[in-house]
């Protein structure tokens, strides 16, 4: 790499101020690349001199001069060369009008090549105070430079930062920020502070917004107290205020709302959209302006394709971390038992398979008896069923049964006509499988931590029937359907039960009011204060809360 390359962006600045159209803030920016690097420095002496005599015919009344002496020294002086020893040659055809205009925009270039250079040797010889670029001050405690950063005066750059014991900052807005010992930080400006490991604790009084970062979540807080601490695999969040908190991963990877109109069924996260058949109807949104009526025929079905996948593995169907199927449902399950065989009606809410149907996904409503599949296994009557094929396991079934038992609720109590959030995770990470019901969770299993999905494939996925089932109605899905959603992760306990209360104030999952549009593509949710929230540190979402003691 040559020097005007590697210095490129003091050129680009450099060939501004020759042109007379430098700004502001270019200076400034100017003034931090050339703050404490020696060669830029060097090269930015260098391109101006040159840049100068390119740009003229005449050689200016200044001069630029740099004297290395105990301190670098930059100086501009009068040349006081006589300029009948500089008038054009007889051929020269430049105007004196043009001549005049390349004099000004030369001195316009070296007013401010003074300019700027005088404010580098007041950055790197004088006094720290004068230079607006300092985030903070070192209050106490001891920190070593990570890489880029620089601490003088006690006054801290922006840059990377280690501590070794406990440490207080002091922020030019006033806001203090204290770091428990060996914590790893990243200091970008008096708004915005990335922590990578270890606790901070910020005290906030200036009105500002501050935004705390981490690699799997963002929090931003006004004014008042908060504590983010990041151990191993583990991050908690505490706050004695409202605040925001925008995870990483939130956004599912599917979302068919029903919201649209016409005869496709939109995807409003992904590109899986849908056609409907006959037996499925358009109506009113549980939420929302619309949602799907199937009619427990051959036809009920939304058909939303293989999402591109072509063997095992492959697709958006396809997941590493885990899977979510959530939905909201006005269920008309007959919930008849098996007569002659072992399986009695069955009811899909959702169902992707693979062409040989072992590695399928599926969320149904059940009635069956003496399935060696089902894990743990029981004597199931009424039940939801979250079937997956988990490598080194199988395929297996968990089962949540409709008995009314241990908070369960029964089939007839999902029948009262009014909507109903189901919901069925696996993190791959913890092992654990769960089927939810209104945000609570009634039933899971736990399988050896960090087992795999085996999904995806050329099969395909229907909303409301089994793609295996197309010439008959087996398993054909009777009553309402909506806001149907497919993750490649799993939702956490803390987020399924905020889905459902932002259901039940008549707003989408997300805590936005339901639309026919493409899901942002970040979304926050709301921190209550004196909880202290653990955070998944795979997707930056909130696994579980629990209230502070009181503050004295």
């Amino acid at each position: 790499m040559n020097r005007s390359e590697e210095f490129s962006e003091v050129r680009t600045i450099a060939d501004e101020i020759c042109a007379g159209t430098v700004t502001q803030m270019q200076l400034k920016k100017l003034e931090i690349l050339l703050a404490n690097d020696e060669q830029a420095r060097q090269f930015y002496l260098d391109y101006i001199e040159f840049h100068v005599h390119l740009k003229s015919s005449t050689i200016p009344d200044l001069e630029i001069v740099r004297r290395k002496t105990v301190i670098d020294e930059v100086v501009v002086r009068p040349t006081y060369v006589s300029k009948q020893l500089h008038e054009p040659p007889p051929f020269d055809t430049v105007s004196p009008k043009k001549k005049n205009k390349s004099k000004h925009m030369l001195y316009f270039a070296v007013f401010f090549t003074f300019l700027s250079l005088l404010l580098i040797y007041i950055n790197t010889q004088g006094d720290p105070l004068a230079d607006e670029y300092f985030v903070a001050e070192l209050v106490s405690g001891r920190l070593l430079v990570d890489g880029n950063g620089n601490v003088y005066n006690d006054y801290v750059y922006p840059g990377m930062y280690k501590s070794e014991g406990p440490v207080e900052l002091r922020l030019r807005s006033g806001d203090s920020l204290v770091f428990a010992s060996h914590s790893h930080f990243k200091l970008f400006n008096i708004t915005d502070v990335k922590l990578k490991g270890g606790e901070i604790s910020v005290t906030s009084n200036s009105n500002k917004n501050i935004t705390i970062s981490t690699d799997v979540f963002d929090i931003e807080m006004h004014s008042g107290n908060l504590t983010v601490k990041i151990v191993d695999d583990t991050a908690t969040v505490s706050t004695d205020i409202d605040a925001k908190m925008i995870p990483k991963a939130w956004r599912p990877r599917h979302f068919w709302n029903f919201d649209d109109a016409g005869d496709r069924v939109m995807d409003f996260a992904g590109t899986a959209v849908g056609v409907a058949g006959d037996g499925a109807k358009r109506i009113d949104g549980l939420i929302g302006k619309g949602a799907f009526y199937f009619d427990n025929g051959k036809d009920a079905r939304i058909n939303v394709g293989s999402g591109g996948g072509s063997a095992p593995a492959t697709g958006s169907f396809s997941v590493i971390d885990g899977v979510t199927i959530e939905a909201l449902i006005k269920p008309l399950y007959s919930g008849e038992g098996p007569t002659t065989t072992r399986y009695g009606e069955i009811d899909e809410i959702f169902r992707k398979d693979q062409s040989d149907k072992d590695h399928r996904m599926l969320l149904s409503f059940q009635n069956d008896r003496n399935k060696s599949i089902v894990v743990p296994a029981g004597d199931y009557t009424e039940s939801l069923s979250f079937g997956l094929y988990i490598l080194g396991q199988g395929y297996h079934e968990l089962k949540l049964p409709l008995d009314g038992r241990d908070g369960r609720p029964t089939l007839q109590q999902l029948k009262d006509g009014n909507l109903h959030h189901v919901v069925a995770t696996y993190d791959v990470k913890s092992g654990v499988k769960a089927i939810y019901i209104d945000g609570k969770v009634g039933a899971f299993y736990q399988y050896p931590p960090g087992s795999k999905v085996l999904s995806g494939g050329a099969g395909l996925a229907n909303i409301g029937n089994s793609p295996n089932a197309q010439g008959h109605a087996a398993e054909a899905y009777a009553g309402t359907i909506d806001e149907v959603a497919f993750y490649d992760f799993s939702l956490p306990p803390f987020v399924i039960n905020l889905h459902y209360k932002n259901v039940v104030m008549g707003l989408n999952y997300f805590g936005t009011q339901p639309s026919a549009e493409a899901l942002p593509l970040k979304s926050y949710i709301e921190l209550s204060p004196n909880k202290t929230l653990t955070l998944n540190n795979t997707t930056g979402l909130p696994e579980r809360d629990g209230h502070n003691e009181p503050k004295k």
